[in-house]
């Protein structure tokens, strides 16, 4: 029998009928500990928290292998992931193997994305969300980081130079 979120399930050699042993086979896609790109899927708490002590801000994807707006956004968050490799750390938690780590942020929708500085979220976005749009929430969590002043941002939404005309 195939589950959507747990894999192939199967009988274990030496079970009698009556004492049914299920043992969990996971994806390959689950069992590895990067997405392919620059994601990288969390796998405890405890690894999820050795993130947040880094210098660099953190954007997380919370989603889960049955939901079909978190597989469309999938490719979106991996190609912003590897866009912004070395400046914006990139999460996936699996929300039914850490049920524990989403209760903690109250997330209740999937896909349901966290920006954290440190410890405390600093933007949020629930839902599928657009390639622009992730890259602008991954540029601004990097542009706080960094203490980017308005000056800064004007130059470099205007091509390098702010008009004096401003």
């Amino acid at each position: 029998t195939r589950f959507p979120a747990a894999g192939r399930i199967f009988m274990s050699k030496g079970s009698s009928s009556n004492t049914k042993k299920r043992k969990r086979i996971q994806p390959a896609a689950l069992r590895n500990r990067t997405t392919g790109g620059s994601a990288v899927s969390v796998r405890s708490i405890e690894e999820f928290e050795s993130h947040l002590d880094a210098p660099e801000p953190v954007i997380v994807d919370f989603w889960a292998s049955w939901c079909g707006p978190c597989k469309m956004m999938a490719p979106t968050f991996e190609a912003v992931a590897k866009e912004f490799a070395g400046k914006v750390r990139f999460l996936k938690v699996n929300t039914e193997q850490l049920p524990d780590l989403s209760g903690a942020f109250g997330i209740r929708s999937i896909p349901t994305l966290l920006v954290l500085h440190g410890r405390e979220v600093t933007n949020s976005n629930i839902g599928v969300t657009s390639q622009p749009a992730l890259a602008r929430m991954a540029q601004k969590a990097l542009d706080r980081s960094e203490g980017a002043s308005v000056g800064d941002r004007l130059r470099r939404w205007f091509g390098g130079s702010a008009s004096a005309s401003m």
